[in-house]
């Protein structure tokens, strides 16, 4: 009994028969795929392969990039909503060498630029180098 049956990137059908996985070529003188094609014909389909999405790339900033965009304005505004936050975060903030986007500061980064200059400058800021 076929339970499951999907295309693989290379073309062949990786398929669920009778509880164990097979990877069968698309080839219909193969008796599995035979049986998969019977399969088709009771209503069933063969799922398609569909690529995998890709992992967003990882935006890494040198600290001194990121102040050296900022205007002493808005340094002095960021630095104003910073020293609200928790010592700990302020610790991490102010001695990191790199600000990168998989870091788990980062959306609080991206908050706090957002909220104060707007979409447009915040991705100006936070641009990878």
């Amino acid at each position: 009994m076929i339970e499951s049956a999907k295309y693989s990137s290379g073309g062949l059908v990786i398929a669920t028969i009778n509880g164990q996985v097979m990877t069968i070529p698309d080839d219909m003188e193969n008796r599995h795929r035979a049986m998969i094609a019977d399969w088709e014909a009771a209503g069933n389909a063969i799922e398609p392969y569909l690529l995998e999405p890709e992992a967003p790339a990882v935006i890494s900033i040198p600290a001194v990039t990121l102040w050296e965009r900022m205007t002493e304005a808005e340094g002095e505004q960021v630095e104003a909503v910073m020293q609200t936050q928790p010592f700990r975060i302020r610790q991490i903030f102010t001695t990191a060498q790199t600000y990168r986007s998989d870091h788990e500061l980062w959306s609080l980064l991206q908050q706090v630029a957002t909220e104060l200059f707007g979409v447009q400058r915040a991705g100006e800021l936070l641009a990878q180098s």
